[in-house]
């Protein structure tokens, strides 16, 4: 009877220590390596002009599934000129959520940054004519699945826009 529960035991705490150890395997696919980037094309950015007359306002705003909106409060908006890279960057990333090496680190000089206000408003003063990019993040958690673990939600959302010689209002939305 002792050997007969001692085997019990035994069986028990075999059969949890193989629970846990599977519990610890995981299988996971390897994210594919970043596109490389074209190189920075300079002489494209040099010849961009570096003041204008025009103010550019807006909002950046995401709405969720249940119709509550989660603003850009707080977040970085960024002016990029439309060029060469920068829609390299746009149809390879910003279209397909692909994976894109980061950008040369000349390329900050051309993008004008603004924090958001706490209503996801933003204003860029004295623009040149021309094509940009305006981005920016509005994430948030919402409960998913079991134990209401928290799942990231939102994303980068993006506008290309047109200026010319009058100031500009726009949202910035999907």
């Amino acid at each position: 009877m002792i050997k007969e529960n001692s085997m019990k035991l035994f069986s028990i705490a075999l059969l949890l220590l193989f629970c846990c150890l599977s519990a610890c395997v995981t299988t996971t696919t390897p994210r594919p390596e970043p596109t490389s980037r074209m190189p920075f094309p300079e002489e494209e950015y040099l010849i961009l002009p570096k003041s204008g007359k025009v103010t550019v306002t807006g909002q950046a705003f995401l709405k969720t599934r249940g119709g509550d909106v989660k603003m850009a409060a707080g977040n970085e908006i960024l002016l990029e000129p439309v060029t060469s890279y920068s829609k390299e960057w746009y149809e390879k990333y910003a279209l397909t959520w692909g994976r894109i090496s980061p950008p040369d680190e000349r390329l900050w000089k051309y993008v004008r940054k603004q924090i958001a206000d706490g209503s996801g408003r933003f204003s860029f003063k004295n623009v040149p004519a021309g094509e940009y990019f305006i981005s920016t993040e509005v994430t948030w958690e919402a409960p998913a699945g079991y134990q209401s673990s928290l799942q990231r939600q939102g994303g980068i959302i993006i506008k290309r826009i047109t200026i010319g010689t009058e100031d500009v209002e726009v949202i910035v939305t999907r």
